[in-house]
């Protein structure tokens, strides 16, 4: 196994896969962008794994819930860079998870 520091939205994810896990971090500066690489990093047929805070409570930590991305938020992001979302669940009590998956090519 090879760590690598790397700026994803400016270099990418350096890796082709099946599956790239976003956890807890599109409440960052330009996610659409991030997206868009972790779309670019799919194999044919690959998908795109989302959890993140819920935006509708409070919880014990997290970003505060003004910054936090609803699932409608996250799925039109997702529409933006070219994944089609499939329904959210929910991973109570705190959190929500959206698969996101490549259209083909």
């Amino acid at each position: 196994m090879v760590a690598e520091v790397r700026d994803v939205e400016t270099q990418g994810f350096g890796v082709r896969g099946d599956a790239v896990l976003l956890f807890n971090i599109l409440h960052c500066e330009r996610p659409v962008a991030l997206l868009r690489q972790a779309a670019a990093a799919l194999s044919e047929g690959g998908e795109v794994l989302v959890i993140h805070w819920r935006h509708d409570l409070e919880t014990p930590r997290g970003p505060e819930g003004a910054i936090r991305p609803s699932p409608e938020q996250i799925s039109a992001w997702g529409c933006e860079a070219g994944l089609d979302a499939q329904p959210p669940l929910e991973l109570p009590p705190w959190h929500y998870g959206i698969r996101l998956m490549k259209r083909s090519e």
